[in-house]
């Protein structure tokens, strides 16, 4: 079934299984897709269609200064690296920001890495 058909059917309240649609590798637009993914149904990412100029962003708010210092952003969430739940949950309760460790970690490092090639007997 042609992908258009699958959403007028999906629309009138029919189910329609992933299977049984034809994408005839199509560019899709993203609101398209969004719908679909709303009804159980993945759209291949190559064909995704996303026009930027179509997409309002007018009801986003700006990031402030204070949105990261106050922790209400952050860049760095704990979910992104691979570490033990161990860590995790001790992470949590100590309430570490890992946008605001993470720099003072790296800047160590690169200090300490540097430290020893310039006096690492050779």
């Amino acid at each position: 079934m042609y992908w258009k058909n699958a959403i007028e059917l999906l629309k009138k309240g029919q189910e329609i299984l992933q299977e049984n649609i034809d994408f005839k590798n199509e560019q899709i637009p993203v609101r398209d897709v969004t719908f679909l993914n709303k009804n159980s149904i993945r759209v291949p990412e190559n064909l995704i269609f996303y026009d930027d100029d179509a997409i309002d962003c007018s009801d986003i708010p700006e990031v402030t200064e204070e949105d990261i210092i106050s922790g209400k952003i952050q860049w760095i969430t704990i979910n992104e690296f691979p570490i033990d739940n161990e860590i995790r949950n001790w992470i949590s309760k100590q309430n570490i920001k890992l946008n605001e460790l993470l720099p003072y970690l790296l800047k160590n490092f690169y200090q300490t890495v540097k430290f020893a090639q310039k006096n690492a007997a050779l």
